[in-house]
């Protein structure tokens, strides 16, 4: 999928044209092969997934594919004449329906053999419960430094081990690569990636490490963003996680 157009959908607050008629459709959906042709027509390139019936009366939800492990949706009629994307609120259930279902649809749960090679990937570990949180993160990334005193608190009460994996994104933050490097090359700890330790010893096999971690994490999982926590049951969770999610997560309070 092009990149231009799924930006422009996923931004629009509610495209919406026609919709005294175009709500009103039979109940069924178009065929992916026909609506596949239409938007063709408006922009090559969009792969849709699947087409099936909403909880929305006249709506029918539209998923496609942005990468291997990314999706989006809109909203289409019964005839696939009209796109709508943006907001969805259920004013009964006070909730954003577009967002849930992106959520759900882009949920990822890891298998057992997976999360075994999560914990191979493992650099540093703080903590000694039995909860264990695999936190990814880049040393330069502003909110992986927002979550790493929770989850330092978190770990001196006792309530879980942090094991980090770490993940530079050198095109968003150029020095990130060698600190990782350098924390693995002078076997470093937790508390030294929170003070921004940074050395010069840019071993080979730290090198090695930290590009096996980032085509694991890129090509085999589809992380691409910091911070991302892993969670004992498979769940992978991109971006800011609170305490309370994380002790939920564990049944602790």
């Amino acid at each position: 999928m092009t990149k231009k157009f799924v930006p422009l959908m996923l931004s629009l607050s509610f495209i919406l044209v026609g919709c005294s008629k175009g709500l009103g459709g039979s109940g069924g959906c178009p065929t992916v092969k026909e609506f596949q042709k239409k938007l063709d027509n408006l922009q090559p390139g969009i792969q849709i997934e699947k087409i099936e019936k909403s909880p929305i009366p006249g709506l029918c939800k539209v998923v496609i594919k942005i990468s291997e492990f990314n999706k989006a949706l809109f909203y289409t009629d019964a005839k696939g004449n009209y796109i709508i994307s943006g907001n969805i609120i259920d004013i009964a259930q006070k909730k954003d329906i577009m967002r849930e279902e992106m959520e759900k649809l882009n949920k990822k749960v890891l298998d057992k053999n997976t999360l075994s090679e999560v914990e191979k990937l493992v650099d540093l570990t703080y903590g000694n419960s039995p909860n264990v949180v695999y936190f990814i993160t880049d040393p330069d990334c502003p909110v992986c430094k927002r979550a790493e005193p929770v989850l330092e608190n978190l770990a001196k009460e006792g309530k879980i081990t942090v094991k980090t994996i770490l993940l530079p994104l050198e095109s968003l933050h150029p020095e990130a690569k060698n600190k990782s490097i350098s924390l693995i090359c002078d076997k470093k700890g937790f508390q030294d990636l929170i003070q921004g330790y940074k050395g010069a010893n840019l071993c080979a096999s730290g090198k090695e490490k930290i590009e096996k971690n980032i085509d694991f994490m890129f090509n085999k999982i589809g992380v691409t963003g910091t911070p991302a926590f892993i969670f004992p049951d498979g769940e992978v969770v991109i971006g800011w996680v609170g305490p309370e999610f994380i002790l939920n997560k564990f049944n602790l309070r």
